[in-house]
C-alpha cells in the first residue's frame, strides 16, 4: 500500500485499472464529511477478487462519491485454508475475536451454538461489516467469509471429510498445542473453541468419535473463549501456517 494514502476502502464491485465506481453511501459519507477528501484526492481502494489499486476522486456529489482506479498496487492475497467454529459470546468479546482472527488471517468464520452457549443470537450482518473493516484496517485483500448460526452437531456434521478439527479441549492435560500441530498434515483445518463454561461432556464424547478431530490443550491456565481463538490461530500460522511458509506465488491472485 502507497504510505502517502491513509484512507483504505472496500468495494464490492470488481476492480480494474481505468474503471470509475460510484462510492456506498457509509464510504461517501466518511470521504465528504470525516476525511474532508477534495476531487483529485487519491484513496486504496480494493476487492475481493482482484487486488488493491490506487484510485482518485474525480467527483464529490451530495449524495455520492465517484473514483477512478488508477493502478494496481498488489495482487489478491488468499490466506490458508483455516476455518474457526466459535460460540457467540457478549457482543464486545465477539467482535473482539471477530477483529483479531481477521487480522491474523482465516477464509471462514462458523459461529456455533453449544449446551453451554449463553449468547444465542448474533447480526451475521453486523458482524460482515466488522470484517470488511478489520481487513481495511491492516492491509489485506480478502474477505473471509462468516456463515449463519448452526448448533454444533450440524456445523460438524456438514464438514467436509477432509478437514482436519483442531478442538481446543480446556479438559485436556498434557496434549501440547504445538506438537499436535506439526503432526497434522491436512492443510484444511478448522480451529474449534467453546463457550464461557465449556463443551458439555456429550459434546465431547461426540467430537471425540470423529477420526477427523484432533483434541488440543492451549496450556494449563483457563482461557476466555476470545482468547482461545486469537492464541490457536496464532500457533497455527506460527507453526504451520502462512507465517511458518515461506509466501510465495501460490497464495496470491493475479
Amino acid at each position: 500500500m502507497n504510505k502517502n494514502i491513509s484512507i483504505r476502502l472496500f468495494c464490492e464491485d470488481t476492480l480494474g485499472v481505468g474503471g470509475e465506481i460510484i462510492l456506498e453511501k457509509d464510504q461517501t459519507h466518511y470521504l465528504k464529511n470525516v476525511m474532508r477528501c477534495k476531487i483529485n484526492d487519491r484513496v486504496i481502494v480494493f476487492d475481493n477478487t482482484t487486488g488493491e489499486y490506487v484510485a482518485k476522486i474525480i467527483n464529490i456529489h451530495k449524495k455520492f462519491v465517484n473514483i477512478q482506479i488508477l493502478e494496481k498496487t498488489k495482487p489478491r492475497y488468499v490466506p490458508g485454508d483455516v476455518w474457526l467454529i466459535f460460540c457467540p459470546l457478549k457482543k464486545t468479546r465477539t467482535d473482539f475475536l471477530i477483529e483479531k482472527c481477521t487480522e491474523l488471517g482465516l477464509r471462514k468464520f462458523l459461529p456455533t451454538l453449544s449446551d453451554k452457549t449463553q449468547t444465542k443470537k448474533i447480526s451475521v450482518d453486523r458482524l460482515k461489516k466488522n470484517i470488511v473493516e478489520a481487513v481495511e484496517q491492516c492491509g489485506g485483500t480478502f474477505i473471509p467469509e462468516i456463515t449463519p448460526v448452526s448448533p454444533l452437531s450440524k456445523v460438524i456434521e456438514e464438514l467436509p471429510e477432509d478437514r482436519m478439527i483442531i478442538f481446543c479441549d480446556e479438559s485436556l492435560e498434557n496434549k501440547n498445542i504445538s506438537e499436535s500441530l506439526l503432526s497434522v498434515n491436512s492443510e484444511k483445518v478448522t480451529l474449534l473453541v467453546g463457550p464461557e463454561g465449556g463443551f458439555s461432556d456429550s459434546e465431547r464424547n461426540l467430537l471425540r468419535t470423529k477420526r477427523n478431530v484432533l483434541p488440543v490443550s492451549l496450556g494449563n491456565r483457563i482461557l476466555r473463549a476470545e482468547t482461545a481463538a486469537v492464541i490457536a490461530l496464532t500457533m497455527w500460522h506460527g507453526l504451520v501456517g502462512d507465517w511458518h511458509k515461506r509466501v510465495d506465488h501460490q497464495n496470491y491472485e493475479s
